[in-house]
């Protein structure tokens, strides 16, 4: 059985176009999943129809508890790419809880001693995003975020990257 990517997009905008673009690059080695507010946030960038052109494997599980979980430990996944991961994501991920999609799918990936990656929209204590206008904004993290984040780094088995150059490097271990 070849192994697939199993990447989650949550609701964070921050590196939303550039993972996406990542993500229609290599789409045949993808399922994605999507979390309810990463499908709202997807539709706000005006990325929906960008994915349904590229024909994107997209996973349609909106449950916190999915039935998807079961495949790391059948062994059908290579990686869990979380990315980009809103703070509340990384701040679940980070204290062991458990409630929805992305955060079960990380627990699971997690107990199967699947490999994670994590881009998290926090990755400095000041970042320039860009709204779904297009718009330049600056965005400052608080502190419990970025404790969050560090927190994440020392778990066994998750890379956490910074930019989205650094997530396709550690994807490309991982893609046959």
């Amino acid at each position: 059985m070849i192994k697939k990517v199993a990447w989650v997009v949550t609701g964070a905008g921050h590196f939303l176009r550039e993972c996406i673009d990542v993500i229609a690059e290599y789409k045949s080695d993808i399922n994605l999943f999507v979390s309810r507010a990463g499908l709202e946030v997807i539709k706000v960038y005006g990325l929906y129809d960008h994915l349904l052109r590229e024909s994107i494997d997209i996973v349609n599980d909106q449950s916190a508890s999915s039935a998807s979980c079961g495949a790391f430990a059948a062994g059908r996944y290579s990686v869990l790419v979380i990315a980009p991961a809103t703070s509340n994501t990384v701040a679940k991920c980070a204290l062991g809880i458990a409630d929805s999609l992305p955060t079960n799918l990380f627990a699971q990936a997690g107990k199967s001693k699947v490999p994670i990656v994590v881009l998290p929209s926090d990755v400095s204590c000041e970042i320039e995003s860009v709204t779904p206008s297009g718009k330049r904004i600056m965005v400052y993290p608080r502190p419990i975020d970025m404790r969050n984040v560090s927190m994440l780094k020392k778990f066994p088995g998750v890379t956490v990257v910074d930019d989205v150059e650094k997530l396709r490097s550690s994807l490309e271990i991982y893609i046959l």
